[in-house]
Order: C-alpha cells, then structure tokens, then sequence
C-alpha cells in the first residue's frame, strides 16, 4: 500500500486505467517539420529555448492554448501510416490528456483560455484552402501506393484531418465534450478550482491564436492591468513568436514540444507523455537579443532608440518572407539568409530615413519603399547569379557554341587599343625591324589578362612563335622569338608583316578608363535589358499577365502594399477587414515596389462580416471531403452542371517556387469567387435541416468557475463513454471580451514593467551578470548540427579577475548562491575547485572563518580539467557564450524542491551530499532582485490551520497505513481522524502480490544459444528470425517484415513474456521458442534460405523461393504472422518489469471479484484519536513527503493527490515498473490514462 509514483512530473499524476475499454491515448508531438524562422532564430539567439525541468519552471499567471495543434496531433498523430485508426472517443481522451498535461506543467494562478479555430478571416481562408487540398490528395495518393504494394487497409475509413474545421459534426461534437471535460476537471481537480477558465470555441470567428491576442489587447487597454502579469502561450506555429513580441509583455514565454530536425519518427499512440521534452522559448530574452542586434543604431541615429519601434519594426520585416496571408517575396528566403540579409539592410535605412517603419500597426509607406528599395539590389544580384550560372552551364555543354562575340566597344573600320598596348607594340615592332639570329623578347605575366592576349595576338599576326617560362629559376614570362624554319629572304613574308605592322601602326589609341567605361556600360545595358526579360519572365510563368501591360502589374503592387497593412493592423488592432484577401499566388518582384506613397490606407478597410461556418467549408474543402458538408450542398462540388465546380478542381499544380520542402509548395487552384459562392450556397439553404442550421451560425465563448455552492448534474452527451456529473461543481456561462478601454489600445510597455536583472522570478535574463555581445559565425549547436549562420555570441565579463582562491571561497562556500545563467536556479556551494586544490571552510574560533585546502591526485586534476572543458563546450557551443578562462569551479548542490519536516515546516531541499555539480564561477550570482515565493521557508503552521476541520487526510500509522479518511477534531498538537477502512484492502493485497509472484515463477527463459538448439536454426538465423526482417519482392514492388518482432536491439525494447536481455545477450521464454518452433515448421525453406545468406543485411524473395512462386510464398508468411497475432505482441523497454496482458486481466477479475464479496469499495467508518502531525497526510503534502517510495508488482496502491487525472482516494494495483514510473490498474474506471498499447 501506498502512493503510485504514475507518470509523477511536479504533482501531475497521469495513472493507467486498462480495464476501460475507451482508454486513452496520450500522444507525445514530434515535430518532423518545423519553422525555418524558428531554427533561425534559434540558432542565432541560441540562449532564447529553455529545456523544462521540474523545479525551474516560472510561475506562470495566464496560459492560452492554441488548441488547433492539439487536435490536430491527437487526431492524426501519423499521416504517414495509412493503417492507423483511432475512433473518435479515443480522440477525444487524448485531446483531454493533453490538454491536462499542459495545465499541469504550466499551472496557470489566474486564468487558462483555450482557443479554438472559428471561422478565420477571408485572407486565411487562400492558405486553408490550399492546404486542404493538398491533404486531400496526398491521403488518396498514399491510399493508393499502399493498394499497389498490396497491403491490405483496415476497412474503417481514415481520419479525415479536414473536419477539423469549424461548423463540421466533429467540431460540434468536440466542442460539447470540451465543455464536459473542463466541467470535470473544475469540479475533480483542485488546481483548476482557484482560476477563470475561457473556451472560445469553434463557433466564435477568428483563428485561435488571434482570439487569444484580441483577448490580452483588451485586458491590456483596462487601466487596472497589471503591468508584469506573466503568460505562456502554447503552439506550434511560428507566427505566435511574433504575437507574442507584438504584446509588448516582458513577461511572456512560449510552450512548445521539443524541436526534432531531419528523419524523426512520429511515436505510436499510447506514449507517455511525461516523456516528451517540452521547451519554453523565452521572450525575455529574445527582447534583449534583439536589443543586442540593433543597439549599435543608438550612435548613428539622429532620433530616440526605443526596443519597443525596434520591435514592431522587427515583425514587419517578418512578413517579407511570408506568412500566412501573403507570398514570400521573391528572393527572400529564410534558408537562404533573408532575415540577416534584412537586418543589415534595416540598420542602413533607418538611419537614411529618419525613423521607423510601422508605428503600432501604421505602416510608413516611405521609409517601407527605402527598405525595400536596398532589397531590390539583392534582388538584382540573385538574378546576375543565375544568369551568370545559366551561362556558365551553356558554356559547359557539348557541340558548337551558340555564343555571339562580343560586339567591338568602338564599332569602327580601324583596330582601337589602350596606351599601354601600343607601348607594348612598340616593343614587339622594334624587335621584328632588327632581327637577329637567336633574338627573343620576353614579358612578365604579371600584365593584366587583356595585355597578355593583345601581345599572343601580335605575335600571332607576325608569324612569331610565342611561350611561356620561366627564366633562369625566376618568375614566368611570355617569350617570343623566331621560327627556325622561318626565312628572312621570303619576299612574301616580309610583306605581310609590313601590313600587320601598318594596321597597328595606324590603330586608335585610347585611354585605359575609356574603354574600361565602354565595357561596363555595355555590360548594363546587357543586364538592363536581360533584367527585364528576367522580370517579364517571371510575370508571364507565375502570375500569367504581360509585364508589359501597366494595370496589371499596378493592381498586383498595389495588393501587395495592401496586404501589408491589412496584416499589420490584423496583428496589431484585430480583423480590418473580414472579406479581403491577397488575390495573387505569388507576389510582385521586389524592383517593381516603388511610388508607394502614391498610396493611402486610411480608414481604407472596410470591416464587412465573417463567413458563416457553411460558407467557409465550401470555400476551404475539397469534394474529397464533402462528407463533412451539410447533403444539400455536396453536389455543388461534383455535379456537373453546379454552377461553382470550377472552384474543386481534384488536379491541380504544386509549384516549389524555389522551395525546398513539399510543404512549402505553391498550391495552385483557383480563388474562391465569393459573390458565385454565397448565391449557389443561398440557392439551396432552404434544404438544410434543424440540426444543419443551427451549426451554421456563429456562437460565444463560455467562462467557467469553480462554485461549490451550487452543485448540479451535468449531463454527459455521451453517458456509455463519460459519465455524467452526478455533483457538477462548475458554473458555466457565456463569456464576452472586455470593451476597449477609454485610452485606446497600449502601445510599447506598460508603465512600471519591470525589465533584465529586475524581471519577476523565473524568468531569465542576459543582464544579470555583465557581459558583451559580438554578430559572429560561431557554428553553435541548437539543433545537433553547427550553424553554418551568424550568431548572437555573449561574451560574460570575469567578475572575479584578481581575487584568490581563500577569497573566493570565503565569500561563497557554505553560502546560497544561484546558477544556471541565464535560467537562474538556487544551490547550495559546497565546495571551491581550482586544477591544484579543493577548498572547504569551517569556522574557527571567536566566528572567524577558516579556508581548508585539499590538493588534487592526478585523477582529481584530470577531473577538473575535464570538467572546465564540457562547461566551456556547453556554454560555447550550445549557448553561443564565451566564459573566459574557468580558473574557478563551485561544487553546488541544487534546489530539488521544499521540504516537510516531521514538525510541519517546510525547509529547502538541496538533495544529498553526493549529488553535487560543478559550475563556472563567472555562471553565477549572489542574489535576485525578487525571491520567488515558491520557495519560501515556513514555520510550522498550527495544527487548526494545517488540517482543517473535515478537509480530506490520509492516515500514515502502522495499521490501516494509507486509509482515507478526514478531520474531526485535535488535542494540542494531535488530530483526530474518522477513516473509511476497506475490509477488502487486505485480501486484495495478498491476492494481487500472489497473481505477481505467480507471473515471475511462470517466467522461465532460457539463453539464445539454448534455444536454437531446441529449436534446430543456427545462432544467426535465430537472431535474424527474432528480429525485424525485411524482404523485398521485386515482381509486386512490395517491402515486407517477414521477422518474429520479439527483440529490438536498436530500439531497445523486448516483448513482455517472450523476450528479455540481460548481461550475457538475449533470452527467450517457452512461448517464444515454441513460435520460432511452429515458424520453422510451417516454413522451412525461408529458415534453410537464411541459413545458406544468415550473414546478408539486405535480403529479396528469390534469396528463398523460385522467382515464380517467391511473391506469392512472402504473402503467406505475412498472413501467417497476422494470424498469430505478432503485430499485438506487447513491446516494451529493456528496464521494464510488467505483468502480461494475460496477468492483468486476471488481476482484473481477481479486484472486481473480492469487491463483490467484501461489499462497497469506500469501507466502514472508525475513528482513531491523537494521530501525531507526521502520521497525517493531506494530498498538497504528498510530493514532499512520499517521493522515497519504492514499489513492487501486485503491490496495492491509493491516489493522494487532489490535482490531476485519476481522483483522488482512487486505489489500484501496480501492474508495471519502468524507471521511477509505475503503470496502474484502478479498481475503478475514471477518465484519463491508457490502454499501455492494449495491455
């Protein structure tokens, strides 16, 4: 009996609850592809991502989920296997799991708003489109592959990922199980009972992301906002980055799963999501990186230097590359140093100019057209490049060159050549006039390239014979001289050279700088005129128009610009307009955006309304998914006489457009022409049914609070799957948006932000130690690659330059101190290191403080000196920060936590002695300016307040050791408890830890050695026969796994009750041999076959049957395979120790069957006087007090804590060990958990 340590992160208990046959399944999110800004900015601002570990989280105030990516992850968790189903009631567990496991990280104090996608503005609606189409055709293609391999699908269709968008039946569905979901949690789970919860669902227009911003805007403008109220925001798009630098908030940092880069596998359903990796990028210290960027502008500008315009300027800039609304502008390309390129630019026009560009979402069209007037010059650049590599290629290519020669800079009748030229005449003339016999005259190669072709030529012209040398071991020259077999007497001969020498006698001499202005400036007029083909080009392939013709090309422009501003003013004051959209695929060359003032956005939008939820899924589906649109709108997309079939094209183009990823194609199919569509859509509306009409209409957002003086029941929409809420706790009502306050929206800061060193407690920054900072390559190391990009690189200032070791540890050791820079964390020093000596302190007499000095052994200063190199890698390498020499190391033991002492107060943990680390000196800090009150020591609280009267306890004494039970009274110092003892506590534990007993005996597994003798294959051949084994059939273009599936070496995972690994290699069960056994009989010529190539990796059908039947043959083993079920198989880590999926049933049955004879689960009431303090648990008291436990399986366990997914006073049995988690079947069904992949 005791506390399950389940899936235990900082009081989140997440526990197994098998015996529910809807379980769920909580999926960790890895992301396969991720933002390029994102790895951009990381790697340049490597300090700006926090790896989340327990006990250095911030306190966090607000947190906003962008629900969107949830749904999405928890749904369709692995598009690429077109065998995975999931049912809905799955999908919902895991939306709630997740959900829950976010809350439980961040624990938000004061408001937790989950938004969801309503219907977006008609400009998003281009990239909804596109991508739904692209969905489309991808699932069908892959359907496709998979029937051509031969595989056969589930008969179940797919998840369509394209009903995840408002007004579908999914959507209504979910929405109303979200509100079931948070109604249980408020009314369960204490942590969700102190704070205002807000659902904005799919019902309310706007996109999630920007519902949430349009929300912290109007709080914003309230006079009342705090001006340091922290918020974390959750999601997977990169664009949250800038909503959350547009907030202005120094306190603002973004959840998100850990970024995987290159091949990454998605992880089955079932996961465990304590086990994935969580970062918060902090804005804090984005902030201060851009201000590290950009504050050199202090010295050159002529106008106030404010981080806050930096900023806002900062997100414009953004939008260069592309976002959802508009097109990259050509060129411009973040993998291609788009952003750095733009940094540069911007740090030069601001100064130009004057000033910034967007003022709080007010876009200064001048100084935007000086900006991207500097772009138009990269742009011209791209394009010389290309032009010079397309010649570069052409010349490359075989046959005769289809070149023309250069035109002569003078077209002239007479030869034109340079002063220096006709020196260099002069020579070659003069030696031809006064031959002599062996003559030879030379001339440095050190002329310039022109000069040495001008003299072979000469030379050429006169019949002189021309090389190079070297002369007499010095530098190469050009050496002219006779032809033997040349004769002086030859009359003809004479005559020809007098007419080449005539020719150059008479040749136009002129200046070197003439020519070399000629050459250039024909070579523009070149690039002008191939520029503009280039340009018309570009018109003509992507956007179908002739450059030439001036309207078009104005109304793109024009767009453009306009989608600018409509952007900016989304971003910075909400939707300006609903019914606009960028009506381009591409956008306009960065050359032709010029005269920009010639245009006026103000009061410029007209705001218009969003589209019916009806109308926005025939605006952003395909026919593919026209199960989700109400029946009497479907054959508007396939009839052939619907008057908008032209707008669901099924085949359509994907241009990469100089991309790189197929995600990032251009998805060409028509825009969606909004009058044909609302009039075909108006046509038929009066088919809709009841049910259909009330879906197509926008909702609101509903507010929910804990109330315990109201209890209700709360009907559950699906009761066979979530019960209803028999004692709801929870009001919910509609909830409506603040009103804009009378001073309008805050721009910048608000006053009394506290900012760098003074920040609130948890959150980092670059200032609290002094440092510099230099734009550098670096090649740090964010994403296990080096950068091949410039970084921000800090160098920290050695605060301790001349101070002594005995000084230094005076100050220091026996002291608390904070590390970790710039993520800052309490430890307590234990010791100073330098590469000679250790230094303690005790105190000597009269309070005087001795320093103690301890010399190193070889090991010990190999120790240090491989200590100081991993720090100075880390922080070098991964943080893109230079320590300086580390003379100094403090040996620190870390902050784990609080305390509860026996008498009831809380002290600090600092962990062991043993388990101490050692930081750089410089790393580390004496104090903050806030303590974080988290961590905040107490005294021990009275008896009364600690255990107040009927609060819910658990009893800790010798007998009856973790009843519930609750407070009934005290005396002194003691409490009195009434229990609720369970009179089938007892036999339960002894008939659990029996079946667990049994389960062991019943295991007995013998060496592979022994067990390919028993079974008669080779060693080999066993150990390839175990494994995965994959043949290719080359006739049915088919790949299959052919192996038994019970070990996995690389993984490193085995398969419960037949496979496990100790010391000496892999060992197998009876069952297992007995499979390999029945393998080998039913097919005997693959084991021969393996036998004869046991030493192959790569292995084909022929390698085992005739090539006439080997297809057929591999299509038996596989049917084979699924008959014996090795698909199901339970697989699990190496270290696991687990019950079969056999046992658990059985203990299943064995738990329900003692609680049918001893009667209710909840026991009878006794009642146990003066229970001293320490022999009381109260659940907030758990994490302090229960986290030495050590369990076994069988062993019987209760649920004491009051927040997180199993409810409190919930009892089970262990049926798994892995690590310090531990898998648990409940007595009773709950929701949350999972199914243990079926177990």
């Amino acid at each position: 009996m005791g506390v399950p340590k389940v899936r235990k992160r900082e009081g989140a208990w997440y526990c197994v609850q098998s015996r529910w046959k809807h379980g769920l399944w909580p999926l960790g999110f890895t992301l396969v592809i991720v933002s390029q800004f994102f790895r951009w900015i990381s790697e340049r601002y490597p300090l700006c991502s926090q790896l989340i570990q327990e006990n250095r989280i911030p306190e966090f105030d607000n947190l906003y989920l962008d629900m969107n990516g949830i749904i999405h992850n928890c749904s369709h968790p692995n598009d690429n296997d077109v065998h995975f189903r999931m049912t809905e009631d799955q999908i919902f567990l895991a939306i709630f799991t997740y959900i829950d496991h976010l809350f439980a990280k961040i624990k938000p104090q004061r408001l937790f708003f989950l938004a969801v996608d309503g219907v977006a503005p008609r400009a998003k609606m281009n990239q909804q489109r596109a991508r739904r189409f692209r969905t489309a055709k991808d699932a069908v293609e892959a359907q496709k592959q998979a029937l051509r391999r031969g595989e056969e699908l589930p008969k179940e269709p797919p998840f369509d990922s394209n009903c995840i968008t408002p007004g579908t039946p999914f959507m209504t569905r979910l929405q109303e199980q979200l509100k079931y979901f948070i109604n249980k949690k408020v009314t369960e789970d204490k942590s969700w009972q102190g704070i205002e919860i807000i659902l904005s669902g799919h019902e309310v227009p706007g996109e999630g992301e920007h519902k949430i911003m349009e929300y912290l805007r109007l709080a914003k403008s309230q006079p009342d906002y705090p001006p340091n109220l922290r918020h974390c925001l959750y999601g997977l798009d990169a664009d949250l980055i800038m909503l959350g630098l547009l907030s202005h908030e120094p306190h603002f940092a973004l959840l998100r799963e850990e970024v995987t880069f290159g091949r990454t596998k998605k992880k089955a359903p079932g996961a465990n999501t304590d086990a994935q990796n969580f970062y918060l990028m902090h804005l804090s210290l984005f902030r201060e990186y851009l201000d590290l960027e950009f504050s050199p502008l202090k010295d050159v500008i002529s106008f106030n230097y404010d981080l806050e315009r930096i900023i806002d300027d900062f997100i414009l800039m953004s939008y260069f590359v592309g976002n959802d609304f508009l097109p990259n502008l050509p060129s411009l390309h973040i993998n291609e140093g788009a952003l750095a390129l733009m940094f540069k630019v911007y740090k030069q026009v601001v100064v130009e100019t004057g000033g910034y560009l967007n003022d709080a979402g007010e876009l200064n069209l001048a100084r935007c057209e000086a900006m991207l007037r500097e772009l138009a010059k990269q742009e011209r650049e791209v394009f010389e490049i290309e032009r010079g590599d397309v010649k570069w290629l052409k010349g490359k290519r075989p046959g005769p060159s289809s070149a023309k020669p250069a035109k002569n800079v003078q077209q002239k009748s007479q030869t034109v050549i340079s002063t220096n030229q006709k020196t260099l005449y002069e020579r070659i003339k003069n030696f031809v006039l006064m031959r002599s016999e062996g003559g030879r005259l030379t001339f440095p190669t050190s002329l310039p390239a022109r000069d040495r072709s001008f003299i072979i030529s000469v030379a050429e012209d006169l019949g002189l014979q021309h090389s190079i040398d070297a002369l007499s071991g010095k530098k190469h020259h050009i050496i002219l001289e006779w032809d033997d077999d040349d004769d002086e007497s030859d009359e003809e001969s004479n005559d020809a050279r007098q007419r080449v020498l005539k020719k150059y006698d008479r040749a136009e001499v002129v200046d070197e700088a003439e020519i070399a202005a000629n050459l250039k400036a024909e070579e523009e007029k070149k690039l002008d005129e191939a520029f503009l083909v280039w340009r018309k080009t570009y018109y003509k392939e992507k956007l179908e128009f002739d450059f030439d013709q001036g309207p078009d090309l104005e109304k793109l422009v024009f767009s453009y610009v306009e989608g600018l501003q409509w952007v900016l003013y989304y971003y910075y004051i909400g939707v300006p307009s609903w019914e606009w959209f960028y009506p381009y695929h591409y956008a306009p060359k960065i050359t032709d955006l010029v005269n920009l003032d010639r245009f006026n956005f103000k009061n410029h939008f007209d705001i218009g309304r969003p589209f019916l939820p009806f109308e926005q899924l025939m605006g952003v589906l395909p026919a593919a998914s026209s199960t989700h649109i109400p029946e009497a709108f479907r054959g508007l997309m396939t009839d052939p006489g619907s008057p908008i079939l032209d707008f669901y094209p099924v085949d359509f183009e994907c241009d990469m457009n100089g991309k790189k990823a197929e995600w990032e194609a251009v998805i060409k199919i028509p825009f969606i022409d909004e009058k044909r569509l609302l009039k075909a859509l108006e046509a038929r509306a009066n088919q809709l049914t009841k049910e259909e009409r009330s879906r197509n209409r926008h909702g609101n957002s509903f507010s929910f609070m804990f109330d315990p003086a109201t209890p209700h029941l709360y009907k559950s929409v699906l009761p066979e799957v979530f019960p209803s809420i028999t004692q709801c706790l929870c009001t919910m009502k509609v909830s409506h948006l603040p009103l804009k306050g009378k001073g309008g929206f805050k721009k910048g800061l608000c006053d009394g932000a506290l900012l760098g060193a003074r920040s609130l407690p948890g959150f980092p920054s670059l200032h609290t130690v002094p440092h510099t900072a230099t734009l550098g390559f670096h090649g740090v190391n964010v994403f296990m690659a080096e950068s091949k990009n410039e970084s921000m690189v800090v160098t920290i200032s050695n605060r301790f330059d001349g101070k002594t070791a005995e000084e230094i540890a005076k100050s220091k050791v026996g002291q608390r101190i904070y590390i970790g820079w710039p993520f800052l964390i309490e430890a307590f020093v234990t010791s100073l290191t330098d590469e000679y000596f250790r230094y303690e302190v005790r105190e000597g007499g009269a309070g005087r403080i001795d320093v103690v000095k301890h010399p190193h052994s070889n090991e010990g200063q190999d120790r240090f000196y491989r200590t100081i190199d991993r720090v100075d890698a880390y922080y070098s390498k991964r943080c893109g920060t230079l320590l300086g020499p580390i003379e100094f190391t403090l040996q620190v033991r870390v902050l784990k936590g609080m305390k509860l002492q026996e008498d009831g107060s809380l002290a600090k943990d600092f962990g062991p002695d043993d388990q101490d680390q050692d930081v750089a000196l410089q790393t580390v800090i004496d104090s903050l300016e806030m303590d974080d009150p988290r961590y905040k020591e107490k005294p021990p609280p009275p008896v009364e307040e600690e255990f107040p009267l009927n609060s819910h306890v658990f009893f800790l004494g010798y007998q009856k050791y973790g009843s519930e039970g609750e407070v009934t009274g005290y005396d002194e110092n003691n409490v009195h408890i009434r229990l609720l003892v369970n009179a089938a506590q007892t036999p339960l534990e002894t008939a659990t830890r029996s079946l667990a007993r049994e389960a062991e005996r019943e295991e007995r597994y013998s060496p592979s050695w022994a067990v390919a003798k028993q079974t008669g294959i080779s060693s080999m051949a066993l150990s390839k026969v175990a494994s995965n084994l994959h043949v290719i059939s080359k006739k049915g273009d088919q790949r299959f796994n052919v192996g038994l599936c019970l070990k996995f070496d690389g993984k490193k995972r085995k398969v419960l009750g037949y496979s496990r690994k100790s010391e000496t290699g892999w060992e197998y069960s009876g069952k297992a041999a007995d499979l390999i056994s029945r393998f080998q009989a039913r097919f005997p010529e693959f084991v021969a076959g393996l036998e004869r190539r046991n030493r192959n990796d790569f292995y084909e059908d022929t390698d085992f049957y005739p090539p006439e039947v080997a297809a057929e043959r591999m299509a038996e083993i596989k049917e084979w395979l699924k008959a014996e079920g090795i698909r199901d198989l339970e697989k699990v880590s190496l270290d696991t120790r687990a019950l079969t999926k056999e046992y658990v049933r059985r203990v299943e049955e064995t738990v329900d069957q003692t609680l049918v004879e001893f009667g209710a689960t909840k026991g009878r009431p006794m009642v146990v006087k003066n229970v001293p303090r320490q022999s009381v648990l109260k659940p907030a008291h758990s994490k302090h007090r229960l986290s030495g436990q050590v369990f076994d399986l069988g062993d019987r366990v209760v649920h004491v804590l009051d927040v997180g997914t199993a409810p409190l006073g919930a009892k089970g049995t262990v049926v798994g060990i892995e690590g310090s988690f531990c898998d648990i079947v409940f007595d009773v069904p709950f929701m949350g958990g999972n199914t243990l992949e079926d177990r």
